[in-house]
């Protein structure tokens, strides 16, 4: 049984999902979904969980969190390390994943690198070239009511040392380093764009903000419908933006 397995493998739980202990004994949990801000599960106590849901190993230096899905669907691991003043996460993707699988070599790889840290998310995306090169390299800064994605110039360059500190100085100064995304020649190798989300009910609501005040939450550009993962959801959820109304797309 496919929840029987997952619970087998992260062994006899003796679990507390909300726990902050800095013990180095093992902790581990069975979720409904896993909170990337404040680095927990959600809902232990659930008597039902839907799936798909979590299984979460951690100790102090590590946090294990398997996705447990329904049916034949292949579970997914995340490993989070502690740095000290952040969590830090990798994720690597194909761009082509199911040529990837036939002939398991790269088709082009895409890696985000995650810092996780005071309720905060920032993300370093980028892409390996034939000639082994970063290209078409963004930003994104997410927190529970904000998200801003920079577009990097081509040939960005950051140390591998103190890569944190660094892109933490990108976001804090982006208004004046980076343009807003209007859509012109010139812009379109470095320039920003900023969102307002909301989450109601089983969606995340993004409006886009370009700064002038026109609306008071900005012109609606996404709406995405959450799982039982919710914001958790590596899929990032379905968009139903083609059912909105024109006229309910600006506020």
């Amino acid at each position: 049984m496919k929840v029987l397995g997952c619970v087998f493998l992260f062994s006899i739980l003796l679990i507390n999902c909300d726990s902050h202990s800095t013990k180095a004994s093992l902790e581990n949990a069975v979720c409904q979904t896993f909170d990337e801000y404040r680095m927990m599960g959600v809902n232990k106590n659930k008597q039902k969980l839907e799936r798909p849901y979590v299984a979460i190993k951690r100790n102090d230096s590590t946090i294990v969190v398997r996705i447990c899905y329904e049916g034949k669907e292949q579970d997914k691991f995340l490993i989070y390390h502690n740095k000290g003043k952040y969590w830090y996460n990798v994720k690597k993707e194909q761009i082509d994943p199911k040529l990837y699988y036939t002939t398991l070599s790269d088709t082009l790889p895409i890696f985000t690198e995650r810092y996780l840290y005071n309720d905060t998310i920032m993300e370093y995306n980028y892409y390996i070239d034939e000639n082994r090169d970063k290209s078409l390299q963004s930003l994104t800064f997410r927190t529970r009511n904000n998200e801003i994605r920079l577009t990097l110039p081509t040939g960005f360059h950051i140390s591998k040392n103190n890569r944190f500190e660094e892109l933490k100085q990108i976001i804090n100064g982006f208004r004046n380093n980076f343009p807003y995304d209007d859509g012109k020649i010139n812009h379109r190798d470095k320039n920003y764009i900023y969102y307002t989300k909301i989450v109601k009910g089983d969606s995340v609501f993004l409006y886009e903000n370009d700064g002038k005040k026109n609306y008071k939450l900005g012109c609606l550009d996404d709406v995405i419908v959450l799982n039982s993962l919710r914001e958790f959801d590596p899929k990032h959820g379905k968009s139903v933006m083609w059912k909105m109304k024109f006229d309910e797309l600006c506020k």
